[in-house]
């Protein structure tokens, strides 16, 4: 498993969620996401991709859903499963917003010692986005 990444945020879980739940704008508040596609939004079972900033296309399976407080989405790769673990917490100011990866299959040490390394270095930015869009500070696009 990957080191837990998290980050306060001054809105509720419920809007932070919410804006989980709207995939097709991932990749403007996730610099390490350049598009996703999610025909089925975001539920337990949905299928489609993810294209990030560096690497290919990868297909993408919702594998669970607590709605308001987490979400894991997994990338099957040959021999290796790349998990993306979301999970929400409700603190008096708002929440705190953790993310972390986990690794499966026969081959998954091998990605987390490579590419994997790189995914979770990108995990500081992808949170002060996802702050930066809940809290309305983003810069204008």
């Amino acid at each position: 498993m990957g080191k837990p990444q998290s980050i306060a945020i001054s809105a509720t879980p419920q809007e932070v969620f919410a804006r989980y739940e709207a995939v097709e704008s991932w990749a403007q508040w996730d610099p390490e996401v350049r598009s996703v596609s999610l025909p089925e939004g975001l539920l337990v079972g949905a299928r489609g991709w993810l294209k990030p900033r560096k690497g290919p296309r990868s297909a993408i399976v919702v594998t669970e859903v607590t709605h308001g407080r987490s979400f894991t989405v997994e990338s099957p790769l040959p021999l290796a499963k790349l998990r993306f673990h979301h999970r929400l917490e409700a603190t008096e100011t708002g929440c705190t917003t953790q993310h972390w990866l986990s690794y499966g299959g026969p081959l998954g040490f091998l990605l987390a010692l490579t590419a994997g390394r790189s995914i979770e270095a990108g995990m500081v930015q992808t949170l002060a986005g996802l702050k930066a869009e809940c809290e309305g500070t983003a810069p204008m696009r």
